[in-house]
């Protein structure tokens, strides 16, 4: 099928992931949470640290519960799944604006978060698209990540209004709107499509399992993602605290942090555009040496060399994703897709987390953030070395795919 005819047959399902991915649980709370951080201090009397241990709540319990939701997905269809918890994470959202303002009833809302929510991760949307594009499939999963780079754009913006207008309560109200509105567009979209040309609305004939655990080009693999995201993902945290380091005003540091923003959208389609042109694990390999490098450049104090750092280690933070998705689509095929790239998203976004801790201790040890930035600057471009060696994903055979006999779809 040519990429024109793909886009023009599928169009529905891209663009229906694409606005749901939007709201998906841990982009939605991420990109929101500072705007809530004032008034839940202030107005309910919570701690930054009970704000922060609220953070990893919803981390490690996404990440334990993605590879169930991936596993639920190949049996039962993706779209299924995705539906549910779009109900669901409106519905958690709801509780945190209406519970009471005492931080053991807000943690264990943020706990129901992450556990009716987690089908509304990038997993789910991946495997609808995965299994509906193939010559374009590293551009359409570049355009269905990227409506969470949206996201990372306004979510601030309107969040912060909201919260001013309504109060902390009243935002986790509107959120849960949201979520119902753009996730309920998004799968109703997809459902207008039907099931007649692919299998993301419905399940598969045949559900695949977990053998590719047994493979070490999977480790290879996941080992060459996780590395960048451990050591450089936590920039997004402290690259204000870094700047001011350097001698940047509040503002300037500020107006520098907001290119990540911007680089995150361009990364995520232009990564996903190129990964159809060229050889896949080049493009990783190169856009994690950019992000290696722009922890080298944040040594520097000069804004436009600072400028261009957090340029490129925003442009791999919107890479890694759809990158990730490709690679597991193309190296182990579709029937374990869902259950694979759920547990390589949680190791992900669990190394991510993992991050800041990182930059934190290595800086705290010495030298303030330039012996965390060496550090970085050295595991980021060992992931990318990593990837560079594995074999072509676009050019993987059949046997190759599945060297048990079983043959991996493409």
């Amino acid at each position: 099928m040519a990429v024109s005819q793909e886009f023009r047959q599928h169009w529905r399902t891209l663009a229906g992931c694409t606005i749901a991915a939007s709201i998906g649980t841990i982009g939605l709370h991420a990109y929101t949470s500072g705007a809530f951080v004032h008034a839940l201090t202030t107005d309910a009397g919570f701690t930054r640290d009970q704000m922060s241990l609220a953070t990893l709540i919803l981390s490690a319990s996404v990440a334990i519960c993605a590879p169930f939701a991936g596993v639920l997905m190949d049996r039962y269809g993706a779209l299924r799944i995705v539906s549910i918890a779009v109900i669901g994470e409106a519905l958690a959202f709801a509780l945190l604006g209406l519970i009471p303002a005492d931080f053991s009833f807000y943690a264990a809302g943020i706990l129901l978060l992450a556990i009716l929510g987690v089908g509304t991760t990038p997993p789910g949307f991946a495997r609808m698209v995965t299994t509906r594009f193939d010559r374009s499939r590293g551009l359409a999963l570049g355009l269905m990540i990227s409506g969470l780079g949206i996201m990372a754009i306004t979510g601030p913006i309107w969040a912060t209004w909201v919260i001013d207008q309504l109060g902390w309560r009243g935002g986790y109200l509107v959120m849960a709107g949201l979520v119902l509105l753009l996730g309920g567009a998004g799968v109703l979209l997809i459902r207008s499509e039907g099931s007649a040309h692919g299998e993301s609305a419905a399940p598969s004939l045949k559900t695949g399992d977990f053998s590719a655990l047994r493979r070490p080009l999977f480790w290879m693999m996941l080992l060459g993602f996780l590395a960048p995201a451990f050591f450089s993902g936590g920039y997004l945290l402290h690259m204000i605290s870094l700047l001011r380091e350097r001698g940047f005003s509040p503002e300037g540091a500020a107006q520098i942090q907001s290119l990540i923003g911007v680089a995150v959208l361009a990364g995520r389609m232009g990564s996903g555009w190129a990964l159809d042109h060229f050889p896949p694990q080049w493009v990783a390999a190169i856009a994690f040496i950019i992000s290696g490098l722009s922890c080298a450049l944040l040594l520097q104090s000069d804004p436009v060399l600072v400028g261009i750092a957090a340029l490129g280690i925003g442009l791999t933070i919107g890479a890694e994703l759809d990158i990730m998705a490709y690679f597991i689509s193309r190296y182990f095929g579709l029937e374990s897709f869902g259950r694979l790239y759920a547990l390589a998203y949680a190791c992900l976004i669990t190394s991510a987390g993992a991050s800041p801790v990182l930059i934190s201790k290595v800086a705290g040890l010495g030298g303030g953030y330039s012996v965390a930035l060496i550090v970085s600057t050295i595991g980021t471009v060992a992931g990318a070395v990593i990837l560079m060696t594995l074999p072509n994903p676009s050019r993987i055979t059949r046997d190759a795919a599945a060297p048990d006999g079983v043959a991996a779809r493409a």
